[in-house]
């Protein structure tokens, strides 16, 4: 297997893709710590334009120099900040669905959503738990403009901000959510509302026109469709390689697993999701959102569908 793939390797949903990447090689090759931005050559922190200097982007970082990735997973949220200035990249297929939520002090009067009006709220800025804290707000009524926004990184620093007292509530992926809780105790309270957020198999125009490239794009898609069933029957497979990826206690993921929908597949409502991701992304980014029909081009679902007729 020469097929270059990244993604970090220190998130939940990645646990499949570990799984698929370890079968397909016969135990020789590995996810390379890293995400979109190693597609295209791009600065290689998660948050390219911010400043935050963390250790993940510092891992990243020192992996810069390893080859161009042919594939690379990653939340849309990341895939729409970079195909701004890289309109060749393409989203294959949803590897898993992060269910996110958010987690809230009781002591800090919050009993609901709408208790979130002139709260502090963590988060790692810029990413996948940025938007689902911009979407449960406008989904109770509320805006960014009615909370304090305190950027933080990386996630267990969220985690102990608000078992410090020093936020009010935080979104933030898994385990930190987890961690959050299990600190708090009684005084947790977990807030839900539904969004959809895809953790995604990413690839490039240039990478898919390599017949040799895409053959091996689609035996790995067929190895995550298999390692999606086996973790939905078996989890703590899924957790015990989660474990030797991260390095995270085995007991917080245990607790955190079931946030995670292995789905390997394509989402109904990608499209509608980039749409309204891409207008949140444009505000920030000084930019006119671009059309559907623009961002209808950057899905390319073909390398699944042959991988799904091969199983």
């Amino acid at each position: 297997m020469d097929l270059q793939v990244y993604g970090m390797r220190n998130v939940m949903e990645q646990a499949t893709t570990h799984i698929a990447v370890d079968a397909m090689s016969g135990g020789k090759s590995s996810v390379h710590h890293g995400n979109v931005a190693h597609l295209v050559g791009a600065d290689a922190s998660m948050n390219s334009a911010s400043t935050i200097n963390t250790p993940e982007a510092r891992a990243i970082a020192a992996e810069a120099a390893l080859p161009l990735a042919d594939v690379a997973t990653n939340y849309d949220t990341q895939f729409l900040r970079f195909s701004v200035k890289r309109p060749d990249m393409r989203i294959l297929f949803t590897v898993t669905r992060g269910l996110y939520h958010m987690v809230a002090r009781r002591s800090a009067g919050i009993a609901s959503f709408k208790d979130l009006r002139g709260k502090r709220v963590g988060t790692y800025t810029r990413t996948s738990s940025h938007y689902h804290l911009y979407k449960a707000l406008e989904a109770n009524g509320l805006s960014e403009s009615d909370v304090e926004i305190v950027a933080l990184a990386p996630i267990f620093e969220i985690s102990k901000a608000i078992i410090d007292k020093r936020v009010d509530a935080i979104s933030i992926w898994e385990p930190g959510s987890q961690a959050a809780r299990d600190g708090l105790g009684a005084d947790a309270i977990e807030l839900k509302t539904p969004s959809s957020h895809y953790f995604n198999l990413n690839t490039t125009v240039e990478k898919l026109a390599d017949p040799g490239k895409r053959r091996q794009m689609v035996e790995l898609t067929r190895h995550i469709i298999r390692a999606s069933k086996l973790v939905k029957e078996k989890p703590q497979i899924g957790c015990a390689w989660l474990e030797k990826a991260s390095g995270f206690d085995r007991g917080l993921i245990d607790r955190s697993f079931h946030y995670h929908d292995y789905c390997a597949s394509i989402a109904p409502d990608q499209l509608d999701v980039m749409v309204a991701q891409d207008k949140w992304i444009a505000q920030e980014q000084g930019r006119t959102p671009r059309s559907r029909e623009v961002l209808s081009t950057l899905l390319d679902y073909s390398v699944y569908h042959e991988a799904v007729v091969g199983l």
